[in-house]
């Protein structure tokens, strides 16, 4: 694949968390990160409400109601969802309604009539001229499946970039729900579905956004 300008992934989970445990102290008493890592940690808030703070390999935010970790280090993919598993794997009664698992792209595109073809591509302007002068694909969401039968819903974005100019933003994203029949109580569904599925995701995600820039290839 392409080398992007930056990039990043992350695990989203919709529930009902306690985010006062979630402190870089706690991972390292639990040996999920080690000494240093939680002694060094950048803290910017540790409240009933919120905990936030940034390791040098991850970022994690955990919300009363949303659990967020994201990693901007490809080599880190793997430990980011070791972590995950590891949290969980401590507190498995954790209700966990939704994953998410993520990864997005920032390309650098190689020139402005590169950039602008594969918007043309993607959303022609014709429907539009009629209404508006000067139409341009702002972000477009499709919404799809990785595979038959598999149980995630796929979603990929693209957008201009905020990061490179003329640049392309891709972000693709697949959604996890507990299994419906004989379903787990709380977390205990989590960390199978992060052994099954996160490989695999990271995969098509780059598969997508190869995909994408060969529309454009030179």
């Amino acid at each position: 694949m392409r080398t992007p300008d930056s990039e990043g992934a992350s695990i989203v989970m919709i529930g009902s968390f306690n985010p006062s445990i979630f402190q870089p102290l706690w991972l390292g008493t639990q040996q999920l990160i080690r000494p240093e890592e939680a002694r060094n940690a950048t803290i910017t808030t540790i409240q009933a409400e919120i905990t936030d703070f940034s390791t040098e390999w991850f970022q994690l935010q955990v919300l009363q109601t949303r659990f967020t970790i994201v990693s901007a280090d490809p080599r880190q993919y793997g430990p980011l969802r070791d972590l995950v598993i590891g949290m969980f794997a401590i507190l498995p009664h954790t209700p966990i309604t939704a994953i998410g698992l993520n990864r997005h792209f920032h390309f650098r595109m190689s020139s402005i009539d590169v950039w602008h073809k594969i918007g043309h591509l993607l959303a022609p302007k014709e429907p539009w001229h009629a209404i508006m002068k000067g139409p341009g694909l702002r972000s477009m969401t499709m919404l799809g499946r990785r595979e038959e039968g598999n149980k995630g819903i796929l979603e990929v974005k693209v957008e201009p970039s905020v990061k490179t100019q003329p640049g392309l933003f891709v972000e693709v994203n697949e959604e996890f729900k507990p299994p419906s029949d004989g379903q787990p109580e709380g977390a205990q569904w989590v960390p199978a579905c992060l052994a099954a599925q996160w490989d695999a995701t990271i995969t098509s995600a780059e598969t997508a956004a190869e995909h994408l820039l060969d529309l454009v290839k030179e």
